[in-house]
């Protein structure tokens, strides 16, 4: 295995290379090279975090490149230390300042010029091939103005877009898919389980434009569909946005709507998708009539409780609705997943029936028409052994009595 010395690396800042789509002022000595020209980053707005010091760090914004570098001369094997005392020479050169390192590999710089602040982040390793990131600071973001969703369900044709969210500039529609199953709402590390809404739900995937990172279409996207009327959810706690998934709930005029849009890791045709689940669109008095149960997930508890959750209004008002305008018996079934006791279990769906029933008859439906019952464990309809699965056999259902 070769090892060029200390010596050979200094004297390779005689020379500069320039790197591909970063500005001539990121200045490495000769021989260091772009894995793939192809595969570098360049976003117009994001975040990368710098150490500055051991535990210590700063978030710095603005146009981000990022690649993975490799040596021209193949050499197998490069000390990080002596790769470093290369290229230190070589950025002070061009203006670069040394700010600090997470006391191992990784440095941060910063290069003040003409008005203009830059950052740049250093991983190095021994076996690893080097990786740079590049902030040209910048405090202003793109902005989008979305309407809010009409009061009428619009139809949304397979070559459209969502008429209330449409596209980021740049992103083209690729595919439109329609599933017929509940949409999982829940965000990890927010959300303790998966919380499912809805019959069915309609995505639309796009490929979005190099350019656009997960930090900006998440913070344009959150702050879009607040000022549209939306409630957006929280970020997980102690998380930074950018990990470039929204999830939101429209609740006005008198539409129930829940949005999942996420910017992914690539730039196919699948690197950006919007699912909407419109729970105003199911025909529910159709589902009574011809299967005699109605399944309403998107009625949402506290966990390991039967406290109904705000977000839940929506959907009993309709449920109000569209008891109030029929005049048979219903059965409010409650059921649960198979963790925990039987025992438990059986408590907890009865006491989630129940509630569910006391806000109806609170709401102007006859006590006399509703009855109540919980079922436990005792009645899954998915697998049990998966998370998604728990979640669907977690559910309240409308049975019309003595209908089979």
């Amino acid at each position: 295995m070769r090892v060029l010395s200390l010596f050979v690396l200094l004297s390779l800042t005689t020379a500069a290379t320039a790197l591909e789509r970063f500005p001539a002022y990121v200045s490495l000595p000769a021989g260091v090279i772009l894995y793939d020209a192809n595969s570098v980053v360049d976003e117009t707005l994001a975040e990368v975090e710098f150490p500055v010091s051991e535990g210590r760090t700063e978030i710095h914004r603005g146009r981000h490149v990022r690649s993975y570098l490799k040596f021209g001369d193949e050499e197998l094997y490069r000390p990080a230390a002596a790769t470093w005392a290369a290229w230190l020479p070589s950025l002070q050169a061009s203006g670069w300042m040394l700010r600090g390192n997470d006391g191992a590999t990784t440095y941060s710089l910063v290069r003040k010029a003409g008005g203009s602040e830059s950052w740049l982040r250093v991983s190095l390793g021994d076996y690893d091939s080097p990786t740079i990131d590049l902030i040209e600071i910048a405090n202003s973001a793109t902005t989008r103005t979305l309407v809010a969703p009409a009061a009428t369900p619009e139809h949304v044709a397979d070559d459209a877009d969502f008429p209330y969210f449409g596209k980021p500039e740049g992103a083209v529609l690729s595919g439109t898919g329609r599933f017929n199953e509940p949409l999982n709402v829940g965000v990890q590390g927010l959300d303790i389980e998966p919380q499912l809404v809805g019959r069915a739900y309609l995505v639309k995937s796009y490929r979005p434009p190099e350019s656009l990172s997960k930090f900006e279409f998440e913070t344009t996207t959150r702050a879009a569909l607040a000022k549209a009327g939306w409630a957006v959810k929280s970020a997980p706690p102690g998380e930074r946005s950018g990990n470039g998934a929204v999830v939101a709930h429209y609740s006005g005029n008198g539409r129930d709507l829940w949005l999942v849009a996420e910017r992914g890791n690539d730039n196919g045709d699948s690197g950006l998708t919007v699912k909407i689940a419109d729970l105003g669109s199911d025909n529910w008095a159709q589902a009574l009539d011809t299967d005699c149960r109605l399944a309403l997930y998107g009625l949402n508890f506290d966990f390991n409780k039967a406290t109904l959750r705000a977000d839940s209004t929506a959907l009993l008002e309709r449920v109000q609705k569209l008891l109030a305008g029929r005049g048979e018996m219903i059965r409010i079934e409650g059921h649960t997943d198979n963790v925990g006791g039987a025992a438990y279990n059986q408590k907890l769906s009865e006491d989630r029936a129940a509630s569910v029933r006391s806000w109806l008859v609170t709401h102007g439906i006859g006590a006399q028409r509703l009855q109540s019952k919980g079922f436990g464990l005792t009645q899954p309809v998915a697998d049990n052994a998966t998370d998604l699965g728990r979640a669907r056999n977690r559910r309240v259902e409308l049975v019309r009595d003595g209908c089979r």
